[in-house]
């Protein structure tokens, strides 16, 4: 099956170890892990149209009130939901149809300041949101009635929130990401020294009781490049790949100082592929993050760790884990395909792509749309909310 059309949709997104673990899972592989070999791009080419089995259209309903762009927060079996800069959260139908509109931002003890992040526990109908501003996560039903709040240590910014299962969340500590990278373990107490080589946490979802998870980095490296002068950083930028990801309930982390990627799932780490060379050997060093994964593709994209001017390029690559085999797609451009959207939650092996209304009307004017979304575009207005596309990868 062909998608010329949504091909065309995703192309215009594009802008773009030392470890000490018990909790390796010890079960026995049939082959050899895969190397990926960070300092070639692959040879070998990939076409979208063949990792692609069906596109979702859905038209986000619009009127006064809910209005929203760009990417969503989340996207489950049966919400969508958005937040704004204004404490605004939006939540509809998966069929796209307005459901729940609520702010429950203010200075009360049953309101966030600021919105960081969302994340949604389908079976409880519960909102869990994250406000680093006050250390706190907010619990409210689907609808905006607050449950509980979640009170979080000292020192702790949870960064990738995720739902892990019936009673955690999960995530990373960023506290000590890159503040520490320049200041020697002397100068640290001990606290701080286990707080920055045990990066990874469970959260409980009743009480905000934080537990270290067993996988430690003694040389931990985070995602902001920099300048220093006189020993001083004078202007830093964040790279936006991160160290973990999610597919439903099984979660890939993708360490930076590690040689090694892992599949977190049901509390074991399973090897999953050997980075070379080792970050630290490298002068930058490259990081590789995981922007989605499937059960049978991982989309990564690899940078250079250095300040720059401009908008960073990357490079993408994709694992095909059937195969065994490395592909590029068949681009010049840096790609991060299929969108997700760094902190968008995906229904399982799924990626995201969302297009303004307005854009999608010019691709309509000009004749370049066929079939649903010709016929989603005939029913538009250029300030529409966005149409969103979930491309479910094949299997």
């Amino acid at each position: 099956m062909k998608y010329p059309i949504i091909i065309t949709c995703i192309l215009a997104f594009i802008g773009c170890s030392t470890k000490s673990t018990t909790n390796c899972s010890n079960e026995p592989t049939n082959k050899a892990l895969a190397v990926l070999d960070i300092t070639k791009r692959p040879e070998k080419q990939i076409a979208l149209e063949n990792i692609i089995e069906n596109i979702e259209y859905i038209p986000l309903e619009t009127n006064d009130s809910i209005l929203v762009d760009g990417k969503p927060n989340v996207v489950s079996d049966r919400y969508i939901i958005y937040y704004n800069a204004n404490g605004q959260i939006n939540i509809f139908t998966r069929k796209g149809k307005s459901l729940y509109s609520f702010n429950r931002r203010g200075g009360s003890q049953e309101e966030y300041s600021h919105i960081h992040n969302i994340i949604l526990d389908e079976e409880k109908n519960e909102l869990y949101i994250q406000d680093i501003f006050t250390s706190k996560i907010f619990v409210y039903s689907i609808d905006g009635k607050f449950k509980r709040r979640l009170v979080l240590p000292r020192m702790f910014i949870p960064e990738c929130l995720m739902n892990y299962d019936k009673d955690y969340l999960f995530c990373y500590n960023c506290y000590f990401e890159d503040k520490t990278e320049n200041m020697p373990k002397e100068n640290m107490n001990q606290e701080n020294i286990k707080n920055r080589d045990n990066p990874y946490f469970f959260i409980s979802k009743q009480t905000g009781k934080v537990t270290p998870f067993n996988y430690t980095i003694p040389n931990r490296m985070g995602n902001q490049a920099y300048t220093i002068k006189n020993g001083e950083i004078t202007m830093t930028h964040e790279i936006s790949i991160f160290p973990l990801a999610q597919n439903t309930h099984n979660i890939m982390i993708t360490e930076f100082a590690d040689d090694t990627l892992y599949s977190l799932k049901d509390g074991k780490l399973s090897p999953i592929m050997i980075k070379k060379p080792s970050a630290h050997k490298m002068n930058p060093p490259m990081l590789v993050g995981v922007d989605i994964f499937t059960d049978r593709y991982i989309f990564m994209m690899a940078y250079k760790k250095e300040f720059v001017e401009e908008f960073p390029i990357g490079t993408c690559i994709i694992y095909d884990i059937k195969s065994n085999n490395f592909y590029r797609l068949g681009t010049r451009l840096p790609i991060s395909f299929p969108m997700k959207g760094n902190k968008t939650t995906l229904p399982h092996n799924t990626g995201i792509v969302f297009r303004s209304a307005e854009r999608i009307l010019k691709d309509y004017e000009t004749g370049k749309l066929e079939g649903e979304l010709k016929e989603i575009a005939s029913k538009l207005k250029e300030d529409d909310n966005p149409i969103l596309m979930l491309v479910k990868i094949k299997e």
